[in-house]
């Protein structure tokens, strides 16, 4: 039989050093915007124990740094308009986490799109939706819901 994964939720203090100072390395990662290099230095662990571990542990929460919502989309039904909304998207630091596009009726498709931005980044919100507006061929765009 394979390995089966198994996750487990651990308090921090509990965990050894090396497993600490990995955490600290993805933190001054993100949180600075500094290399791997310098942040591994940074911390003083070894290159070997930060590429043993990195890839087995994630926050369990991230509060605070990214925020999710829902937007409704009322498309007509031509070749290149959904294109043309996650091109928009993709200009403008949006993470594109689900799209629902239902079967077009009458010559209009509708679609959810749930969108992943950062919090600094949640002013430029309303010039990307703005830029999805003109696309050629949304008829209707709202938001549904967000964090």
């Amino acid at each position: 039989m394979a390995n089966k994964r198994e996750f487990y939720i651990v308090d921090r203090q509990i965990l050894p050093t090396s497993i600490q100072k990995v955490i600290e390395v993805n933190d001054l990662i993100q949180k600075e915007n500094i290399s791997k290099y310098e942040a591994i230095n940074k911390v003083g662990i070894s290159r070997s124990t930060y590429y043993k571990y990195k890839d087995y542990i994630k926050p369990f929460f991230e509060g605070g740094r990214d925020t999710v919502f829902n937007l409704y989309l009322s498309m007509e039904d031509h070749p290149g308009v959904l294109a043309g909304v996650l091109r928009a998207v993709s200009t403008s630091n949006m993470n594109i986490l689900t799209i629902i596009q239902n079967i077009p009726v009458d010559g209009v498709a509708e679609a959810t799109i749930s969108l992943q931005t950062k919090e600094e980044k949640l002013r430029d919100v309303e010039a990307s939706l703005e830029e999805i507006r003109s696309v050629k061929g949304v008829r209707d765009l709202r938001i549904i819901g967000n964090n």
